[in-house]
């Protein structure tokens, strides 16, 4: 739905890669075929938690906000 544009840092991208390294999959789980030579795949075990002002007419998230991973 869109990019976040504030709330992500080299040190929040670090903890996440940490906490994704953890339940890395041999294959996608995705129902249709999608051709990313270098994705690391993984076990849809995080919700990203992201605060928005509203949504566009193209479906995209208007201003914003990464806040966290929270496990599902």
């Amino acid at each position: 739905m869109g990019k976040v544009g504030t709330g992500w840092s080299r040190t929040v991208s670090s903890q996440i890669r940490k906490q994704l390294d953890a339940v890395v999959s041999p294959k996608s789980k995705l129902t249709r075929p999608v051709r990313k030579p270098k994705a690391t795949w993984v076990e849809p075990q995080f919700d990203a938690d992201i605060e928005y002002r509203d949504i566009t007419s193209e479906g995209l998230l208007r201003t914003s906000s990464f806040k966290g991973l929270s496990r599902r």
